[in-house]
Order: C-alpha cells, then sequence, then structure tokens
C-alpha cells in the first residue's frame, strides 16, 4: 500500500509518496496552468509505483477543495489530515517550511495513522449542503444590503426609515422598494399624489386598503423636512436607487434560493424525521440536515461525537486539584448556529423544551447556556432517532407523559399587561382614535390590539 501527501496552494500541488517502511517513492508539483485534469495527472503519477496504486491512501488538509472532492468521487480514498496537528508535528522535528517538505510531512502522518478517514455524504446530501450554504450567504448579502441602504437614507432622508414598519417587512417590502424606486429623495417624495401612490403600491402586490395606505404615505412624505441643496439631493438619489437595485437583486437571489432549499430538503433522507420536530421550519431543518448529512453514525459514531463538532459540548480541562470546564470554540459555526436557533424556536413551540429552559434557567444558567444545553439534548435526540430509525416524539425526547395531570404545557407570555389594555381602551374611547394608531403606539400589532384589547379577532 502507498501513502501519499497532497500540499495544496491555489497555483499547484505538491505531491509525496511513500511506502509501508516509508522510503519516499517519488515526488512531483502539479502546476493548474499546465494540467487541465490534476486528477488524471495525479493517478498517472502514481501508477508507475506500485501495483496496488489505486488503493493509495492519499492526505491533505483541506478536504473541501476541488481537487480532493474530485479525487474522492474518482473512487481513491482521500483522509484529512490536521493542519494544527502538521504545524506541531513541523515545530517538533525542526522541519522546514517548504511546500516539498509538507507533502513529505503529511505523507509520513497519513502512513502512522494521524489522520481521519472523510465519509463522504450522498449527492443528494452534498447538494443540500451546497445550497444551504448559498442560502446562507444569499440572506446575509440581503441583510447586508438592507443595512447599506437604510445607512443611507439617515443621511438624507431619515423619514423613510420608519415610513413602513417592521411588522410588514420595514425597507424589504416589496411596496417600500417600489416606492423608493419612484421618489429616492424627500423632494421626489412630496410630488408623489394619492393616486400616483396607490398605483405603485397596487404594482408592488398590496391588495388592501390601498387608498388608505396611499393617504398615509402621501401625508407623511408632505411634512416639513430637513433638505439639502437640490444638486446634492440629486446625487443622494442616485446613490439610493443602486442601493435599492442591489437590494433588489438580493432579495430574488435568496427568494430563488429559498425554493431551491425547500426542494433539496423534500428529497433529503431525514426530512420525515427533522420535519416533525416542533418549531423546526423548512429553513432551520435544511440547515440542520445540511450540516449533519445522512450517514451520521459512520461520519461521527456516538451523539457525543456529534455534539462536540457542533459545538454543544463543553471542554474540560484537569490538572491536579483544578477543573476548569470552558466553551468548545473549535467546532463547526454553522452548525452551532443552527441549533441556537432551533433551541430558541423550539422554546416556544415544544412543551418539554420550554420546561426544559426554564429549569435551566432557574438553575442559575444564562440565556445562551440554557439554550446551548437544550441544543445538546436536540441533537442527541436526533442523532438516536437517526442511528436506530425511531421516529422523534417530544414526549420521549424529554421524558414527560402527556397524559399525566402534571404534564408540561406551553406558557405564552401576554403581549399585553392589565394597565396596557386599559390604557389601550382608554386611546380607543377618544374622538377620531384608530386602531393602528394605537397600536403604534403601545408597539405592538393591530392583531394583537383586536385580540387582546377588543376581544375579537381582526377583520378579514
Amino acid at each position: 500500500m502507498l501513502f501519499a501527501g497532497c500540499d495544496w496552494s491555489d497555483r499547484w500541488l505538491d505531491v509525496a509518496v511513500l511506502d509501508r517502511s516509508g522510503s519516499l517513492l517519488g515526488e512531483t508539483r502539479i502546476v493548474y496552468a499546465d494540467s487541465p485534469d490534476p486528477v488524471a495527472r495525479y493517478r498517472e503519477f502514481l501508477a508507475p509505483l506500485g501495483r496496488r496504486w489505486r488503493a493509495t491512501v492519499t492526505g491533505i488538509e483541506d478536504v473541501h477543495i476541488l481537487f480532493a472532492r474530485s479525487l474522492a468521487a474518482s473512487g481513491m480514498e482521500v483522509v484529512h489530515v490536521d493542519p494544527t496537528r502538521a504545524s506541531r508535528h513541523r515545530a517538533a522535528f525542526g522541519t522546514p517550511k517548504t511546500d516539498r517538505a509538507d507533502a513529505r510531512l503529511i505523507a509520513s502522518m497519513t502512513r502512522a495513522g494521524e489522520c481521519r478517514p472523510i465519509v463522504p455524504n450522498s449527492p443528494t446530501a452534498e447538494a443540500l449542503r451546497v445550497v444551504a450554504h448559498a442560502h446562507r450567504s444569499a440572506v446575509a448579502s440581503r441583510a447586508e444590503a438592507l443595512h447599506v441602504l437604510r445607512a443611507a437614507l439617515v443621511r438624507i432622508w431619515p423619514a423613510a426609515v420608519s415610513a413602513w414598519p417592521a411588522s410588514v417587512g420595514g425597507l424589504r417590502s416589496p411596496q417600500a422598494r417600489a416606492v423608493l424606486a419612484a421618489a429616492p429623495s424627500p423632494r421626489a417624495a412630496a410630488r408623489l399624489d394619492r393616486k400616483r401612490l396607490a398605483a405603485l403600491l397596487t404594482a408592488a402586490g398590496r391588495t388592501r386598503t390601498v387608498e388608505g395606505e396611499a393617504e398615509r404615505l402621501r401625508l407623511l412624505f408632505c411634512r416639513p423636512v430637513m433638505l439639502l441643496d437640490p444638486r446634492v439631493e440629486d446625487a443622494e438619489a442616485v446613490r439610493i436607487r443602486h442601493l435599492l437595485a442591489a437590494l433588489d437583486q438580493a432579495v430574488q437571489r435568496a427568494d430563488a434560493l429559498q425554493g431551491e432549499l425547500e426542494q433539496r430538503y423534500a428529497a433529503h433522507r431525514y426530512h420525515q424525521l427533522v420535519s416533525r420536530v416542533p418549531g423546526v421550519g423548512t429553513t432551520l431543518g435544511a440547515y440542520l440536515l445540511a450540516e449533519i448529512g445522512d450517514r451520521p453514525v459512520e461520519r461521527f459514531g456516538t451523539g457525543r461525537s456529534l455534539a462536540a463538532y457542533a459545538g454543544v459540548a463543553p471542554v474540560t480541562w484537569a490538572s491536579g486539584q483544578t477543573v476548569r470546564v470552558a466553551f468548545r470554540r473549535a467546532s463547526s459555526t454553522h452548525l452551532r448556529s443552527t441549533l441556537h436557533a432551533v433551541a430558541f424556536s423550539m422554546v416556544s413551540h415544544s412543551p418539554g423544551a420550554q420546561a426544559y429552559y426554564r429549569r435551566r434557567r432557574a438553575a442559575g444558567d444564562a440565556h445562551a447556556t440554557a439554550l446551548r444545553k437544550l441544543g445538546r439534548k436536540i441533537l442527541l435526540c436526533l442523532h438516536y432517532c437517526m442511528a436506530s430509525g425511531v421516529p422523534y416524539d417530544d414526549a420521549v425526547a424529554f421524558g414527560y407523559d402527556p397524559a399525566a395531570a402534571d404534564a408540561p404545557t406551553l406558557q405564552r407570555e401576554a403581549p399585553l399587561d392589565e394597565m396596557e389594555i386599559v390604557r389601550a381602551r382608554e386611546m380607543l374611547a377618544a374622538p377620531g382614535a384608530t386602531v393602528t394608531a394605537t397600536a403604534r403606539a403601545l408597539g405592538v400589532s393591530t392583531q394583537t390590539v383586536y385580540r387582546h384589547v377588543l376581544g375579537r379577532p381582526r377583520p378579514r
């Protein structure tokens, strides 16, 4: 059997091959510009070195580069060598830091077994991971474009930032983007009449109370505001239009990837299992399965190993009588952030998760600590279900009997206390008062006022 070490860079690959005894059999450098197919060139290099060259174990520090993924797809074994451990070996042996020396070191560590085998996911799970990462990036780009637009509007037109409340999407809503595209400056907005605003709102997809919303925006845009020189304001309007175009593109990209993410998620092997977890929707479920994959038993072994990979298992440092428990930072940041969001959502949708969270908080844990412990419990349950084929059951996961008298139930805090309800009723009793103005004054939605103050559902 042959053991190869590959030191990669953005321009070439340095390869060193050892036999079982550790003797160097050959070295080469594969330059990307000279080799249109580096994998084929690598296989040609291995062929004369041994009869069983196809069983060569190739060690590499980054198994996510195209060469490593393509080599694994061709049927050859690829293992992961930890870069930090390789750096410690280099310092301990006094090995110079060169590409050729690094390739020899990686080959030596591969031969010694100081590597981790790679368990690839199925093509379906790998496709979900790629789309999920693209969706994460698109959502981050959309948020960044929104923040940049908001900052630009604050410089020229602060009233536009609060013209659309967060309950309807804020500046990201289609109505806000349509109106701002037609009038990106205060003077341009003041020239819009109610008919033009109603046409813009209708084109943006609004179907109810169009005239009322158009009148509200007209009155808002007609208020006296601080103005700049017309030439400077026109230049700022050009900037706002370009930022709006960037936001439109980011929104369209995120929406398109959302549909693709839902399709990939529905085709995953464990879609039915994760969809049974309370509070886990399409996006969170897709993010979760994208990081876990569809072979968790072969890849991680135990649930504790998966928890350590996710960063929800603590690290214990012990020396003599000193014991310190620290936060695990060496982990998958994507899976850790997803588990935090999953735990936060389950507190509001799962009776068992809410009871567990309240017990941890009562025991003195901080909010983030309680969510991290809840995420670890959820992850261990999911690993067990994936390994055994047992469907997820919230009562079994958190150890309670739903039919028992003391079974946990969801406890939701009222959005308005008694004093706020009395204040809201006094405001509504005043002449000319509206539900919308009352809700805005209290910082709640109109649905909350209809349900908790007036005691009836909102009219449709």
